[in-house]
């Protein structure tokens, strides 16, 4: 499923000009947000250049589990300190990646989530980069990267 949406995610991204720099490119991150173990977990997928995003919440406990549950998916734009939070949080994610058991190396600790795995899927022109499956190998600046998304969707999108 996460090789699917990678691919679909570099389906018209532009070819990279001889010696651009990663940093100057436009990048998007997608991610799931706002967890939850009973419902379905929202998501976002933001312009790291614009701020503008699309996002879905997760649904209100009481309908999560409803078969035709249809759930709005707001486009808005972050602007100032929150943008700039997760501009920083990227910036760090693409210097020291995403994994943290690359390189054969072991989880130095065991996460478990009842809310299942987050995704967070990073794009640029150059590459496109996902989280690892397993949430015991994501790295310090994967989590985060995908926290200060988390923060600033749930902040900017109170219900």
């Amino acid at each position: 499923m996460l090789t699917l949406f990678t691919a679909l995610m570099l389906v018209g991204q532009p070819p990279v000009p001889q010696g651009m720099l990663i940093a100057a490119l436009p990048a998007t991150v997608f991610a799931t947000v706002d967890h939850s173990e009973w419902c379905p977990a929202g998501n976002v997928g933001l312009d790291l250049s614009t701020g503008e995003h699309a996002f879905t919440a997760t649904a209100p406990r009481q309908s999560c589990n409803d078969r035709d549950l249809k759930r709005p998916v707001l486009k808005l734009r972050l602007d100032g300190a929150r943008l700039a939070s997760v501009q920083q949080a990227y910036r760090r994610a693409q210097i020291e990646g995403l994994d943290a058991c690359r390189d054969g190396k072991r989880p130095q600790k065991i996460v478990v989530s009842n809310g299942g795995t987050p995704i967070l899927v990073l794009t640029s022109g150059a590459e496109t980069k996902a989280a690892p499956d397993s949430y015991s190998c994501w790295s310090e600046a994967a989590l985060q990267l995908h926290r200060a998304l988390d923060d600033t969707v749930r902040s900017s999108h109170q219900r």
